[in-house]
């Protein structure tokens, strides 16, 4: 009973998370930054739909703590009149006047600080100050007061003044062509994005930068920004760039976002997919095929967790599976068959490994910490299900799915149940067992194979070791003395499974391989 109810609380929590009176329409940031200073100035227009009962509105902001650190509200205003506020550690509580309910408000706030998290203030391995804001997954809330889940996505503008010797960059385009000098010496920076995004993934950056247009790809900039030190290197890496997103464009749909920035950057992760302006570590970019396979996955971000967002964190696979399995068939065709097979290898045997200490299902309800989410299971295991659909389904009609799942979802958010529907709604066919077992069930099918003699008949037992059944097409490969192969495939639907081998194969010496084709997620 214990457990249920830690269960129960844990759950009711979850859904609570995201649930919000509000429903943010556009935040305007507008930043007094210079990398040599911690404390960042900040001026944020936030325009909130609110719901028919929002007397009271609660944004994520975290405060200084006791050393500081953190950022300091000094006004509110609403309409150019100031409203009641009071910020506590880790939100902004504003009171609405009753008559505002239901409307599109405004809402002036004036804070300044140096960031817990979020905005990243530090130097790179140059030794050249830096700014880069980091935000995954929830940590937008360290630097503006934010709705910071991905279900309330936004259009965003970003006013930066900035010292000379800067470049500056954030999602979207820069609104007036080119950043202007103001009369102080500083540079007015203005970007500005006009398709909806989650907090997550809308970041600035500032730092000393060379920048180079890559090349246009169907109206689409790709631009790269590298570290003037690194610029050689960097700029070799980021050619790539406009053939992957070339690429990803042919089998999914229309590049999502007005342009394309990869910059080199100092922060957490080795490389962040922000929304048309992604993020990669400074030490990330060697001009290699890791570089371009990492690369690869974050461009294909911009269609699977950017454009199509997952509508809460336990359906994170949709992005980072998404992201694992297309930059999988980048590989597949732009270096063949063999290392694509090589890649699914490696990935089912990481799955395999990390199931060992980890036993929730994909769609995973259960891990409160969302840095843990970024495992095996949401990025390798992820992967390998969009696999076996594609085996399953047959090339046309998988990737038609993918792309009428995309166009359904463009913009919005989306759940692993609604990949399902739109799958089956494009296959015309039923997925309901090959879902079920996949996104619900933990572990993998793991197999005992052998082959035995009755009678003079040979019959290939095959079992399934784990508690939980699963349900699933199996190819083997029979070898014979001479080196001869003849393809079986069978249903494994039972714990227990023993299967006849036809009359021609019965006199003959036999060996065997499973899964020859590297189709199925298993443990052997």
């Amino acid at each position: 009973m214990k457990n249920s109810s830690l269960l129960l609380s844990f759950l009711l929590a979850f859904s609570l998370w995201s649930q919000n009176p509000i429903d943010v329409k556009h935040y305007a940031l507008h930043l007094s930054v210079d990398p040599r200073q911690e404390t960042v100035l900040l001026e944020e227009l936030i325009e909130i739909q609110l719901s028919n009962d929002a007397l009271q509105i609660e944004l994520d902001l975290i405060g200084p703590d006791k050393d500081g650190l953190g950022m300091e509200v000094t006004a509110v205003t609403m309409l150019k009149k100031p409203i009641k506020w009071r910020q506590l550690p880790d939100r902004l509580v504003l009171d609405i006047p009753k008559k505002y309910k239901n409307e599109v408000i405004n809402v002036l706030i004036f804070m300044q600080g140096k960031p817990q998290d979020g905005l990243v203030i530090s130097k790179n391995k140059f030794g050249a100050p830096t700014i880069f804001a980091d935000n995954w997954p929830n940590r937008a809330r360290h630097w503006y007061a934010c709705h910071d889940h991905p279900t309330d996505k936004a259009t965003y503008t970003f006013d930066l003044l900035a010292p000379p010797s800067y470049e500056v960059v954030a999602n979207g385009s820069l609104a007036f062509g080119t950043p202007k000098k103001e009369a102080n010496g500083l540079v007015w920076w203005c970007y500005q994005i006009d398709e909806p995004i989650p907090t997550k993934v809308a970041v600035i950056g500032v730092a000393e930068l060379r920048s180079k247009n890559m090349d246009t790809i169907q109206g689409i900039p790709v631009n790269a920004f590298v570290y003037p030190e690194d610029s050689i290197n960097g700029f070799a890496s980021f050619e790539v760039a406009p053939t992957i997103l070339d690429f990803y464009q042919k089998i999914i749909g229309p590049y999502p976002f007005a342009q394309l920035h990869n910059v080199q950057s100092t922060t957490r992760y080795g490389g962040m997919e922000n929304a048309g302006c992604i993020f990669y570590d400074e030490a990330s970019l060697l001009n290699n095929r890791k570089s371009k396979l990492l690369i690869a996955h974050e461009i294909a971000h911009q269609w699977f967790g950017n454009s199509v967002t997952e509508k809460d964190w336990q359906h994170l696979w949709l992005s980072e599976g998404f992201a694992t399995y297309l930059t999988n068939y980048y590989i597949e065709q732009s270096e063949g068959q063999q290392p694509f097979q090589e890649q699914l290898a490696q990935d089912r045997l990481r799955v395999i490994n990390f199931s060992k200490r980890f036993k929730a299902p994909l769609v995973d309800s259960l891990t409160s910490d969302l840095n843990e989410r970024l495992n095996p299971n949401a990025y390798q295991k992820g992967s390998w299900v969009l696999h076996m659909l594609r085996v399953q389904l047959g090339d046309s009609l998988f990737w038609e799915g993918i792309r009428n799942f995309y166009r359904d979802f463009q913009y919005q958010n989306a759940s692993s149940e609604a990949f399902w529907t739109s799958m089956e709604k494009s296959s015309g066919q039923d997925l309901d067992a090959f879902f079920k077992q996949w996104l619900y069930q933990s572990g993998h099918p793991k197999i005992k194979a052998s082959l035995e003699t009755k009678n003079g008949q040979q019959y290939l037992n095959i079992s399934q070791t784990q508690k939980q059944l699963f349900s699933f097409p199996l190819k083997v490969a029979f070898y014979d003395e001479n080196n001869n192969v003849v393809m079986m495939r069978y249903q494994i639907a039972a714990h227990e499974n023993s299967f006849a081998l036809p009359a021609s194969m019965n006199a003959k010496r036999l060996t065997f391989a499973l899964d020859p084709f590297m189709e199925l997620l298993f443990e052997q």
